[in-house]
């Protein structure tokens, strides 16, 4: 598995309203493009977000599938909403080593 992270710094004039169309647009991803496995997307609440105020989180079963869904034309769309919208953007890609079934939580005890 592989972990799409894109950090956004939308353009000043840009209303909430535009940020969330086009982070619906990259939800809706997943039922398009083959070997996504989840996609997050929202507001990021760090107070140390030097302006990147949004992002993208994207679950990929293998690098492959990262790599195929560049091209593809539903992708390419949401890249020229965004470039449009934001003044920079930061990709991340990051390769998981953990499987996702030891990251479950154990679930809380009661005192």
């Amino acid at each position: 598995m592989i972990t799409h992270v894109v950090l956004l710094q939308p353009k000043a004039e840009v209303t909430s309203e535009e940020l969330a169309a086009v982070l619906s647009r990259v939800q809706s991803l997943q039922q398009t493009i083959p070997g996504i496995l989840a996609i997050s997307v929202g507001e990021n609440c760090s107070p140390y977000h030097h302006g990147y105020t949004h992002g993208i989180i994207m679950h990929f079963v293998d690098e492959a599938h990262l790599k195929a869904h560049h091209p593809h034309p539903e992708h390419l769309a949401v890249v020229e909403e965004l470039d449009r919208l934001c003044q920079q953007t930061i990709d991340f890609d990051l390769p998981e080593t953990v499987l996702l079934q030891s990251l479950q939580m154990p679930s809380p005890t009661q005192e």
